[in-house]
């Protein structure tokens, strides 16, 4: 039986991604790339883009942006609308030294199995004078709706792949306090600095953040192959269990940079 990898997970969650996941991405990708300097005309790298929230939010600031991403079908959404895009490994990036005054990783390099590499790849495509961006989840970040929609697919069997357990064990918390991102970037080899940040997203009520997490990579696989019935069911059951009037969404945020 062949395993299944995070890239698997995501180009099955292309679709439910947009619809739901998007949303959230957006809006933390405005309010970062709305604090990056020189982002007009800038030559942009944007690693692990996903459906497209940060080069989007890129473009909208005047940077000429590529796209890379593992999963493949996740470049396929909307795919003539969108710059050039390559399907890359972070790990390995398909590009020459210097190439680019801008890079930005939102929330892709803490999903991978060496950080350090990860950081050093970024760094090495970055030109001199130009700097690298990237952002993880802080490890406080929560919010009622997480546990909602946990409970709920747990009913119904659905458990977390291996390959996302993972990442979620041993990769995640290594950019999720700005002290362990200081050192991330140190043991690179690199010089940089972390910051925390808490992003509102408002306008989310119980339905949309329902979708949110439904929408989720390592969720939106087994979502896919319920009857539509179940689906309707498991909707119903993640409302109930989140109520009617949820808190307001706010994430908190790591936010790396590193100088080039």
């Amino acid at each position: 039986m062949k395993t299944t990898t995070v890239a698997d997970e995501y180009s099955q969650s292309a679709r439910a991604w947009l619809a739901g996941p998007q949303r959230v991405y957006s809006r933390l990708a405005d309010v970062i790339v709305a604090a990056l300097p020189g982002v007009a005309e800038a030559a942009a790298l944007d690693i692990g883009c996903g459906t497209g929230a940060a080069t989007t939010a890129l473009q909208r600031a005047g940077a000429r942006v590529i796209a890379l991403d593992i999963a493949a079908a996740m470049l396929a959404v909307d795919a003539d609308a969108r710059p050039p895009a390559v399907v890359g490994d972070a790990l390995a990036l398909p590009f020459r030294d210097a190439a680019f005054d801008l890079v930005v990783a939102a929330f892709s390099l803490n999903h991978l199995p060496d950080l350090t590499v990860g950081l050093q790849e970024a760094h090495r495509v970055a030109r001199p004078g130009g700097q690298v961006v990237a952002t993880a989840y802080a490890d406080d970040d929560d919010h009622p709706v997480k546990a909602a929609v946990s409970e709920a697919l747990s009913e119904r069997g659905w458990t977390p792949s291996a390959s996302m357990q993972v990442i979620r064990q041993q990769a995640m918390p290594r950019l999720a306090t700005v002290a362990r991102a200081h050192d991330e970037v140190a043991a690179a080899g690199l010089r940089g600095r972390a910051e925390h940040m808490c992003i509102e997203v408002p306008g989310l009520d119980a339905s949309a953040l329902v979708d949110w997490r439904l929408g989720m990579a390592d969720v939106a696989p087994f979502v896919e192959q319920l009857a539509a019935p179940d689906r309707s069911e498991l909707r119903a059951r993640s409302l109930q269990l989140l109520g009617q009037r949820p808190p307001p969404l706010a994430r908190s945020v790591v936010v790396v940079t590193i100088d080039a």
